[in-house]
């Protein structure tokens, strides 16, 4: 009972709110503290929440514009509008990596001390707390809906976590050996490592734009359950995975001296076999039925059963 509660109390479009609201406050706290102390990584890590901010509030409107039903001019509905926000996610995460760098870079001829480090340091700790509980909360989310807003919120936080754990140690460097270059130095590695991030975001929001087909272990599990049918063979099998479905479509040849009826129960049992490979996933299938004799005077042709 407590378990099926969770699964519906604790939804993407919640998970996008609480995130969000997270972000506003280590924002606020870090701009605070980078404008007071001087701190260029502070201030990378605040720019950084800020973008945590636009992130997870487009994230929560893309996830609600995606669980609309589909229409008479989108039948496929709105699911990648998730991917859309994914790959816009990604660009923009970029460019901030770009300014960290560009400040970072100026920053190096600067030789105003830091104040206040101590504050820094304590913020930073506060921070690298509150993402990691927001790391471990989604990933709960991320497991039971496999969302892949989620998946990316997820992997931006843990760059978060990442660059946090890089300011707190270049504050404490500073606290105790006064080397304020190790300010600009380590706002440069974090830039990159932002950078290095978003582009991986980038390339999966836009490969599922692309109508990525099935990972290669589930298109295995749907030719062993080809394999194992008593069709002929198959041709054109294509799969293409959106949000939470996944599209498969698919020619199968049955022998000349079967009926329709007989064929029409092999291909809703193939149809059920094939959509227990993953029960959490709705699965669009579509199959056309072919006879062996529409074969033997063309030119075209099919894979065989025996030939797996």
């Amino acid at each position: 009972m407590i378990k099926e509660y969770d699964m519906r109390f604790f939804t993407p479009i919640k998970a996008a709110m609480i995130a969000t609201f997270t972000s506003v406050v280590l924002a606020a706290i870090k701009f605070f503290v980078a404008i007071s102390t001087g701190s260029i990584v502070v201030l990378a890590s605040a720019i950084d929440s800020l973008l945590d901010i636009c992130m997870s509030a487009f994230n929560y409107f893309a996830l609600k514009e995606a669980e609309k039903p589909a229409n008479k001019d989108f039948n496929y509905g709105f699911a990648k509008i998730q991917y859309i926000a994914t790959t816009i996610e990604g660009i923009v995460i970029l460019f901030s990596a770009g300014y960290i760098f560009y400040k970072s870079i100026l920053h190096l001829d600067s030789k105003i001390p830091l104040t206040d480090t101590k504050i820094a340091i304590w913020v930073m700790i506060l921070s690298i707390i509150v993402v990691g509980v927001l790391i471990i909360f989604l990933s709960k989310i991320a497991k039971t809906t496999k969302n892949e807003v989620i998946k990316t919120d997820i992997l931006h936080y843990k760059s978060d976590l990442f660059s946090n754990g890089a300011i707190l140690l270049s504050l404490v460097i500073i606290q105790f050996t006064s080397f304020y270059w190790i300010d600009s130095i380590f706002g440069i590695l974090i830039a990159l490592y932002i950078a290095y991030s978003s582009l991986g975001i980038i390339k999966s929001g836009v490969f599922m734009l692309l109508d990525k087909a099935l990972d290669e272990h589930t298109q295995n599990d749907v030719l062993k359950i080809l394999k194992n049918s008593p069709i002929l063979g198959y041709r054109n099998l294509k799969t293409r995975v959106v949000a939470e479905r996944i599209f498969v479509v698919v020619d199968l040849i049955f022998p000349r001296d079967i009926t329709l009826l007989s064929a029409h129960q092999i291909t809703d049992d193939l149809e059920v076999c094939i959509r227990k490979i993953d029960l959490s996933k709705k699965w669009d299938i579509i199959v056309h039925m072919e006879p062996v004799e529409y074969f033997e005077n063309s030119h075209l042709s099919f894979i065989k059963k025996e030939s797996f």
